[in-house]
């Protein structure tokens, strides 16, 4: 354990100068198209211009977060299952908002201002098994579950001064599995 410590400091006081000379970043944004069904809202924040070695680096992390409401699973659903052994799976909805983390990291190109990207994360939502009852055709909460997907994709960002250098400007495009495509406006300092 006291190895694991040692290590977990060390690496910490390597990169601390350069994490805290670098400039930080905030984005909202939003977007739709992953593997989830819905669109999504993302905020993300984290620090741009970390040197180490002759490269800069960007690291930061994100939240994102997915509405599925809970208008998928028909209004007429009890929370139990059905209780006789005459009833057909209808299907698997998500019931009301997924969430999670993830955290992105990326390297600035030849291009100043430019960074290409890679995240990896985690969403998680609840997941239900609808049953339909044939005898009485209500509806019945057949099994719920807590699942986790992960998120993994690339993406850009670009950093931009404008208007004579009063606004620094962040933009951010990603592409993963889960939320789809995401783009964010933000700034940075």
């Amino acid at each position: 354990m006291k190895e694991k410590i040692i290590a977990v400091m060390g690496i910490l006081c390597f990169f601390s100068p350069s994490v805290f000379a670098a400039d930080g970043y905030f984005s909202v944004g939003g977007g739709t198209g992953g593997s989830a069904g819905s669109y999504n809202l993302t905020i993300q924040g984290g620090a741009k211009d970390v040197e180490i070695g002759y490269l800069k680096f960007l690291m930061g992390g994100g939240i994102p977060l997915i509405p599925h409401g809970y208008d998928n699973v028909p209004s007429d659903t009890y929370d139990y299952p059905c209780r006789h052994s005459n009833y057909n799976i209808i299907g698997n909805e998500y019931d009301g908002t997924e969430l999670g983390l993830f955290a992105k990291v990326g390297v600035e190109t030849i291009y100043p201002g430019i960074y290409l990207s890679g995240l990896f994360g985690f969403t998680r939502v609840t997941e239900i098994e609808v049953s339909e009852s044939l005898t009485t055709g209500q509806h019945y909460e057949q099994s719920s579950e807590k699942k986790v997907n992960w998120l993994f994709g690339v993406g850009a960002v670009y950093f931009k001064e404008m208007f004579d250098d009063d606004w620094r400007l962040c933009f951010q495009l990603d592409l993963d599995n889960r939320r789809g495509m995401t783009g964010s406006l933000g700034f940075y300092w």
